[in-house]
């Protein structure tokens, strides 16, 4: 059953035919007892859901409600003998396949015994794999929440004393120890609260921590207890009393001969070290953060399973996150944990892989042999069975498509898949332009976009209709970032993929958008009024809700409360409550705002003016107090103004509303480590006057006087502007990240009397120019002369 992992070094028996869905006995915490199929297993939502065998409707039971859950009948369980002996060859120690006792107590106090096939903890509960012959058992889970205590392996001190590492005599006085720290300074039934309570019984409490750092140093004389108390008021001390740690204290055997009993009593092996290679290939399936954090170290993997060295399986719960991003069973062994500290140093830093993985090229070669070594002839459909979506490479081909993505700074990933063996091609959008990223078999084209649609829940039986999803990449690539998914389908019962990746979840300073000073300063006045309508136009993809969100970090205060309806939330940050829109269900932007109102806010975002209802809402809002921002689709700021009015909004109440209007585009700025200077002739100059006075009035030879002043330096002969040429930094296209072009038009008595008698757009672009507008290419033509960007990006953003 899907989730329900089987033990370390052991694989399903069963033939592949003849596997079947489980019928299980649930026993519930209420004490009933439940039959039926057991239709899902989640333990990522920590549910079950059963099918009672009388046909009625299907039973939701979540984990806290269960109390175990046992599948029948008993399967077989067989060793993995290839994993074992690829494990040994590669330096691992004899693997023990025996069934060892295990005893279960619940929260109830009830007793569960018998012998077990190995074990899998995770955070959600436990595996047992209770014999019932030699080959066959019975799948257990018994969730965390039902769970006071269990041993796998008999108790560790009966494992000691047949070991002949310590006396019968000795390990009792482990327990009597154990207990008495089980009892605490704090047996009198009041808790340890905070760090200075904890610091203040230091005295009772100081010798007998858990061995860790503090208590190596403290034993070997390096710190006082003074030090270590000061310590302790920087951190909680945890409650867990080990029997083992306490007889390492007690100097009645050596941390190796405790980790080699640990290693028995779970039936895990033990590994030296220094006996094993470690591929780099394997190296790279777990990031050097993720190793060096939680001390593991990859050793080998197989088709299905990766197996990690671990200073303790106990408490591991780490392992779930890369048992998920691995895809792929993961098989912890135990090594000495400073054996294990200096190897994962020795290793990461040998392959210098702070954030690197495997090319994709390299992703590509290793999947065309898998391929190629087949049977099957070209273009026959089992060809495209043998690469399913949770195929690894296909997992780490996904993942570093986005990592490639983010580090070249794209704003989208587009999926193309073509027909019949055509190859599929990804294109990447950076800096607002589309470029070819790379074309990948048609065999592929499947299980990548099956793989895309389970990381954004999306429903992968669907092909017929389009889909919208998020992926949290979080989960699987140990990187914080977020992609919104689109999913179309297209001819030949094709789909093609768009993600977009979201932007940085914090917003931006104003001053550190590349505005000039007095259009930042200009701005602030506006934001900071207590009332008003402040509208962001341009098309999709010019920054708009970036400069929003500045806009907003401008107030936002403790003082001040601000509600913001967005779709989606692509920018957090704290003090702003955000609310997500659901237009399936009825939340909409107009259904939003009219709550709003009623909760009492100071300022309102809304995402953007879609219809004629939000638009009267705003500004209702903006007329009774509130400051409103918003964004309109439109291509000039005076253009927004005719967009407003022709939604049926009365002129004199926008007037009144409206604060400014600004309008902006970003084009692609010229890589600053190749950036080719060149002298532009008198006929550059004039037409690059000429188009900056075009509909001004002003004279273009008025222009080029104070120019030369402004732009050119002094001592400098001549003028100096800049082309693209092309180097390594910006994958030789001349061009890295964007620049913002803006144009700002404030709300003026004489631009509010033209919006009153609902003037055209070229009467309030005259008015707007007249009290110093600078249109977008106007302010782009500067950009040009400043050097940051040329005519060619800024002509193309402005048109």
């Amino acid at each position: 059953m899907q989730h329900w992992p089987f033990p370390p070094f052991f694989r399903d028996a069963r033939p592949a035919d003849v596997v079947t869905p489980a019928d299980a006995i649930v026993f519930t915490t209420g004490g009933d007892t439940r039959h039926g199929v057991l239709e899902q297993f989640d333990p990522q939502a920590q549910r079950a859901v059963l099918m009672p065998p009388e046909g009625t409707a299907a039973v939701t039971l979540p984990f806290a409600a269960i109390k175990s859950i046992q599948l029948m009948p008993p399967i077989p369980l067989a060793a993995d003998t290839d994993l074992t002996a690829r494990y040994q060859a590669a330096g691992g120690h004899e693997v023990n396949t025996t069934s060892r006792p295990f005893t279960v107590q619940f929260i109830d106090d009830e007793n569960l015994r018998g012998e077990t096939k190995g074990f899998v903890k995770t955070r959600q509960g436990l595996f047992f794999y209770l014999t019932t012959d030699a080959v066959h058992c019975v799948r257990i889970f018994i969730p965390t929440t039902a769970l006071r205590s269990y041993q796998v392996g008999g108790l560790l001190g009966q494992h000691l004393i047949q070991s002949n590492l310590v006396r019968a005599d000795t390990v009792q006085l482990a327990l009597t120890e154990q207990e008495r720290r089980r009892q605490g300074p704090s047996a009198n039934g009041e808790p340890i609260r905070s760090p200075a309570q904890l610091a203040g019984q230091i005295t009772q409490i100081g010798s007998f921590v858990p061995v860790r750092l503090g208590d190596l140093l403290i034993n070997q004389g390096l710190v006082s207890n003074d030090q270590m108390r000061d310590a302790l008021t920087l951190m909680q001390r945890g409650n867990k009393h080990l029997l083992g740690n306490i007889l390492v204290e007690m100097g009645a055997l050596s941390r190796a001969q405790l980790t080699e009993v640990v290693a028995q009593q779970f039936s895990i092996p033990m590994v030296a070290l220094d006996g094993f290679v470690v591929q780099p290939e394997v190296l790279r399936l777990v990031p050097k953060e993720y190793a060096v954090e939680h001390q593991v170290l990859p050793l080998l993997v197989s088709d299905k399973s990766l197996v990690v060295a671990v200073e303790s399986p106990v408490d591991a719960d780490y392992l779930d996150e890369l048992r998920f991003s691995a895809q792929k069973q993961v098989v912890p062994v135990i090594a000495n944990p400073d054996e294990l500290a200096a190897r994962i140093t020795v290793e990461y830093s040998k392959v210098g892989m702070d954030r690197t993985d495997l090319s994709i090229e390299e992703e590509l070669r290793q999947l065309s042999q898998r391929l190629t070594a087949s049977d099957t002839s070209p273009g026959h459909p089992d060809l495209q069975r043998q690469v399913s979506d949770n195929d690894s490479l296909v997992v780490r081909l996904v993942n570093k498509t986005i990592l490639d993505a983010q580090a070249r700074g794209a704003s989208d990933i587009h999926i193309e898949a073509y027909p019949e063996e055509q190859p599929t091609l990804i294109r990447l959008r950076v800096d607002g332009d589309l470029t070819e990223y790379m074309r990948i078999p048609f065999v592929l084209r499947a299980a990548l976009l099956s793989r895309i649609k389970i990381m954004a829940n999306l429903d992968i039986s669907e092909h017929r209709l389009p889909q919208d999803g998020k992926i949290d990449f979080s989960r699987f690539g140990h990187t914080k970032l977020e992609l919104r998914v689109a999913v179309l389908p297209t001819t030949n019962g094709l789909e093609d993929i768009v993600m977009r990746l979201l932007a940085s979840s914090k917003p931006i300073p104003l001053a550190k958008l590349g505005m000039d000073g007095a259009l930042v300063e200009q701005l602030q006045q506006m934001v900071h009024r207590s009332y008003g309508l402040i509208l962001v136009c341009g098309p999709t993809g010019s920054g708009k809700t970036a400069t929003l969100h500045s806009l907003l970090a401008e107030v936002n205060h403790p003082d001040t409360k601000i509600w913001t309806a967005e779709d989606p939330i692509e920018i957090t940050h704290h003090g702003l409550r955000q609310i997500q829109m659901h237009p399936r269900i009825g939340l909409t932007f107009a259904t939003a705002m009219r709550a709003f109102l009623r909760a009492d806010p100071d300022v309102i975002m809304v995402g953007e003016m879609r219809d004629s209802e939000t638009a009267h809402i705003a500004i209702e809002a903006s007329l009774t107090g509130h400051m409103v921002m918003s964004t309109l689709h439109t291509n000039s700021a005076p253009e927004s103004v005719i967009r407003m009015l022709d939604m049926g909004l009365d002129p004199f109440n926008f007037a009144d509303a409206l604060v400014g209007v600004l309008s902006q585009r970003l084009a692609r700025r010229l890589c600053p480590d190749c950036k080719q200077p060149y002298t532009p002739d008198a006929d550059e100059l004039q037409q690059i006057a000429t188009d900056y006075a075009a509909g001004t009035g002003l004279a273009p030879e008025s222009l080029l006087a104070p120019w030369r002043s402004r732009f050119v330096p002094a001592g400098a002969s001549d003028w100096v502007l800049y082309r693209a040429q092309g180097c390594n930094h910006c994958d030789h296209t001349g061009y890295k990240g964007r620049v913002g072009i803006y144009e700002l038009m404030a709300a003026s008595p004489s631009i509010k009397k033209l919006i009153q008698t609902r003037a055209p757009v070229d009467q309030l672009f005259e008015a707007a120019t007249a009290q110093g507008m600078l249109r977008l290419l106007q302010y782009g033509l500067l950009k040009v002369l400043e050097g940051v960007t040329d005519q060619r990006s800024v002509r193309g953003a402005c048109s």
